[in-house]
């Protein structure tokens, strides 16, 4: 009953990761704009977007109202998790960043099972050591490929991360429901400032072309703007178990959208490292494990030898 009742949110939090398998490529048409500069226009786009529906709905009278200590920890959740990614896009192949980026929805499976009134399964915390195993195979594999670079992990850490304050912000999202959502524009706008005053402090500014331009304000009306929104209430009012299994499938669409649009190769180890962290994942979505049935599976075999 309570998935039933949890059926309209859960399904707008899936729209959420529709827009995220397809930011991927979005990101990586974003190299020739310096990192600070390109978020500054990815956030102000977003926030753009918001303020544009809090002003139809005329709901800037609840905004002014969220109490400061609300403006940063979202705005810590939602820019550094960002900058975290795209930067790390900078020191490592996108495929590569994005695939340990996405070790965030088994922490938030973790993270949201240790908040009150929320059951947490311990199951989790192996399907979470699964999906993270996949990062291993993946620069593993790639340090017998083409070898690791220094800027490769660099790229990594970085992944890691923005994967960390992802899951953080999150699990903080579910526990103060009564937050709205469009906070999230607002974080982006603050967000925005600081990109641009960084900008300006550390970056030599690069005219945006208007394909540069196009992509960037893309990722921040579709990629933060609409389906962050669209995630932060899923996990809100949704069933954030199905939620975090369905990520992964959104996971390999994303890869599968990277390899057919040539920003990516189809190697071995990135095979493996998405059938690790989906395999994870899914586990972690469980309400529970039925040890039994498994013992019954692996048993049948032998069973019918004797």
């Amino acid at each position: 009953m309570h998935i039933l009742r949890s059926n309209r949110p859960t399904q707008l939090g899936c729209g959420a990761l529709f827009l995220w398998a397809i930011e991927p490529l979005l990101v990586s048409e974003l190299t020739a704009l310096p990192v600070l500069e390109a978020l500054a226009i990815i956030f102000f786009s977003a926030f753009a977007f918001t303020a544009v529906r809090i002003t139809l709905k005329k709901g800037w009278g609840q905004i002014f109202k969220q109490p400061l200590f609300i403006w940063v920890v979202g705005t810590i959740g939602i820019c550094c998790s960002d900058f975290a990614y795209i930067y790390g896009a900078r020191f490592a192949p996108i495929a590569h960043v994005e695939l340990i980026d996405y070790i965030w929805p088994c922490m938030v499976i973790i993270f949201t099972g240790l908040l009150p009134k929320e059951r947490f399964v311990y199951h989790a915390v192996f399907g979470a050591l699964l999906a993270a195993s996949g990062m291993y195979v993946l620069i593993d594999g790639e340090a017998t490929e083409v070898g690791v670079s220094a800027d490769y992990i660099i790229g990594y850490a970085l992944a890691v991360g923005g994967a960390c304050i992802w899951a953080g912000y999150s699990a903080f999202s579910r526990y103060f429901k009564a937050v709205p959502t469009d906070m999230i524009g607002m974080y982006c706008g603050v967000g925005g400032v600081i990109s641009l005053m960084l900008h300006l402090s550390c970056e030599q500014f690069v005219m945006p072309s208007l394909h540069d331009a196009g992509f960037a304000i893309g990722t921040g009306i579709f990629g933060l703007g609409l389906a962050y929104q669209l995630w932060d209430y899923g996990v809100k009012f949704g069933h954030v178990y199905i939620l975090g299994s369905l990520t992964y499938f959104a996971r390999v669409f994303a890869m599968l959208c990277l390899v057919a649009f040539g920003k990516a190769d189809l190697t071995l180890s990135l095979v493996i490292a998405c059938v690790l962290s989906i395999s994870g994942a899914y586990i972690c979505s469980l309400e529970r494990i039925n040890y039994q049935g498994i013992w019954n599976f692996f048993s049948l075999p032998f069973r019918k030898i004797s």
